[in-house]
Order: C-alpha cells, then sequence, then structure tokens
C-alpha cells in the first residue's frame, strides 16, 4: 500500500515554529521542568510568541546579516586581522550570522566576543525569545569557544572592558549619529587596529556624517565600512 505523502509546510510556519522553540523552553524551565507538548502544524501559537507573529511572517534571510558584497569586505577585514593579537568584537550581533562569517574567515586562536542588549529586531521577537533564537544560531560556535556571546547594554560594555586591544571592532548596533560617534570612539580609544562597521548609506545618515567626519570610509563595499 503507499504511503501518504503529507505536503510540506509553509516557509512562513517553520520559521514561526523556529522562533517559538524557545519560548517552549523557558516556559517549561519555569514551570519546573514540565515539557510542552510538541508542536504540529495546526498547534496554536504560544501566547508569549504571538506578538512576533505577523512581524515573522516577512521574515527574510537577508535581514539577517549585511549585503553579499558586504560579507566579503568583513571577511578580508577578518583575515587582516590575523596579523594583530586582541579579539574580534561586533557589536550589534542580531541573530549571529555576521558572527558566522567572521568566525570561517578568522585564524583559529582569534575569538569573536559578540555583544548585544537584544532590544530590537525587525521581527518583534520579544528580547528573551530573540536572545535564545541568537544562541542557538551561534551553540556551537560558543560551545566550542570560538565565539562569546554577551547579551548587555553596549555602552556598559565599553565601561567594564578590561581586556586587549581588539585586533578589529565591528560596529553595528543603533545606526544614528550619537550612538554610532560613541562607538567609534571608544574603538578608537581601546586601540582597535580595524574598525569597521555596517549601514554606511543614505538610510542612515548618521552613520555617513559621523564616519566621514572620521575621515571617511578607507574601505566600502555595499554598506559595510572600515576607517
Amino acid at each position: 500500500m503507499p504511503t501518504t505523502q503529507h505536503a510540506p509546510l509553509p516557509l512562513g510556519h517553520k520559521i514561526l515554529r523556529e522562533v517559538a522553540r524557545p519560548v517552549r523552553q523557558l516556559t517549561g524551565q519555569r514551570n519546573k521542568g514540565v515539557k510542552a507538548p510538541t508542536p504540529t502544524a495546526n498547534a496554536a501559537v504560544p501566547p508569549a510568541a504571538a506578538p512576533a507573529a505577523q512581524g515573522i511572517m516577512s521574515f527574510h534571510p537577508t535581514d539577517c546579516t549585511v549585503e553579499p558584497e558586504g560579507v566579503a569586505l568583513v571577511k578580508e577585514l577578518v583575515r587582516q586581522s590575523q596579523q594583530f593579537d586582541g579579539p574580534i568584537i561586533e557589536v550589534g550581533t542580531l541573530l549571529g550570522i555576521t558572527a558566522t562569517h567572521m568566525a570561517l574567515a578568522k585564524a583559529p586562536e582569534q575569538r569573536i566576543i559578540a555583544v548585544d542588549a537584544f532590544c530590537w529586531n525587525p521581527w518583534g521577537l520579544t528580547p528573551d525569545v530573540h536572545a535564545a533564537l541568537a544562541t542557538q544560531v551561534l551553540q556551537y560556535l560558543i560551545s566550542v569557544g570560538e565565539v562569546q556571546l554577551i547579551r548587555g547594554d553596549k555602552n556598559k560594555f565599553y565601561e567594564d572592558y578590561k581586556g586587549p586591544a581588539p585586533a578589529m571592532v565591528f560596529l553595528d548596533a543603533m545606526h544614528d549619529y550619537e550612538e554610532t560617534k560613541k562607538d567609534i570612539e571608544w574603538a578608537q580609544r581601546i586601540g582597535a587596529k580595524i574598525i569597521s562597521g555596517h549601514d554606511y548609506c543614505d538610510k542612515f545618515p548618521g552613520v555617513m556624517q559621523i564616519v566621514d567626519e572620521c575621515g571617511g570610509p578607507r574601505r566600502l563595499s555595499g554598506s559595510v565600512w572600515a576607517l
């Protein structure tokens, strides 16, 4: 007898299912280890994930990292950073996709420190769900010591950082003039060998303004810049 073949789940449902997964895990922990039921194709979205439902349905992979030509420049800069001591620090990691690209290009002994407060994302995820999802994306790199993911305010991280001068800093957090200025000034003050970032484009005039005030991009590909 032929087996019944089920139609594949729509892409939007698959993404929503993955977003809901950390919510179920967190809920299970709060309920003293009681395992949440496995969702089915017709299962209702958990209440904690409901606010994200509309945003996640508009999910697109290009929202998770820099544009392809920008990725190429990021990897080139990472390879250049191998000649310097100190970590690679990414400020603003979103889901960790750009950090993963950097991990593919870095030297084995280099460590990436990814900093994000998880206070914003384009899909309407709550901070806890956002942080849990980024942790899942980076789980392997975290577990083998390639990436350290720090959840916290970037300015507090700047105040507390006592490590060596970074080999490279990649700035991709808040994209206004004042906050990007703080990011660049910290990187300069700490002695970062390569200072780069994302979103040098008309959509973010504040980024363009402060980068230009600092001498303009030495390199620019897509909207990825390097001083």
